[in-house]
């Protein structure tokens, strides 16, 4: 701009000056060029200016957006389920009496049958629990190669069992003859609290795996 003006003051002088019309006339025409060059100049600066600041928006058209998401079970969907078999006393509290209840088909069959077993019998089965009330299984380790089971269980098992053989006969063979329907299965050893036993109430010898016994099946 200040060049702009320059040419301008210049021109004005020219004209007033003693040269004459003429030279003014060509003075002024040489100015009018180098303005009209000055503006293209100005012009094109400010429109390259321009393009550098212009943000690219890209097309909405362009733009791909790839969805990723979980697989959602489906509401509803049935869990297979399978047959196990469960020994309980009788009403007498003298045998133990071979049930059949259906419970979720999952990984570890052995721990999810004594968790069943663990919550009594039916309702209304005339049946009743050979273990005791508030028994909890602690662990599970089958090993299949031994065709062995090692079940833990907490201090109730012996805290709270009749002090009688019967008791205690139906509390080992209720746990051992359930155990034993997997083929992965064939003894059961028994602990406490994490420790190994020799026995509950003082009758049941349990210082070796034991095994399913049928004759005190009713």
């Amino acid at each position: 701009m200040k060049r702009v003006w320059s040419a301008v003051l210049l021109a004005a002088v020219l004209i007033t000056g003693a040269t004459g019309c003429s030279r003014a006339s060509e003075t002024l025409s040489e100015l009018k060029q180098d303005l009209k060059q000055d503006v293209a100049l100005n012009v094109a600066d400010e429109n390259a200016v321009q393009e550098e600041n212009t943000l690219e928006v890209p097309d909405p058209n362009d733009i791909s957006i790839e969805e990723t998401y979980e697989p959602v079970q489906t509401i509803g969907e049935a869990v297979p389920e399978v047959t196990v078999s469960l020994y309980f006393a009788d009403a007498d509290g003298e045998k133990l009496v071979k049930t059949e209840k259906q419970i979720p088909k999952v990984e570890g069959m052995a721990r999810a049958t004594i968790e069943t077993l663990l919550e009594g019998p039916e309702q209304g089965s005339g049946l009743l629990a050979a273990v005791p009330t508030g028994t909890q299984l602690l662990d599970i380790n089958v090993k299949p190669d031994e065709k062995k089971c090692i079940v833990d269980f907490s201090q109730e098992l012996r805290n709270q069992l009749a002090a009688n053989s019967t008791s205690e006969e139906l509390a080992v063979y209720s746990i051992a003859n359930t155990l034993c329907q997997f083929a992965t299965i064939d003894e059961v050893e028994f602990r406490i609290e994490g420790q190994t036993v020799t026995t509950l109430a003082g009758n049941a010898d349990l210082s070796g795996a034991v095994t399913a016994n049928s004759s005190i099946v009713k």
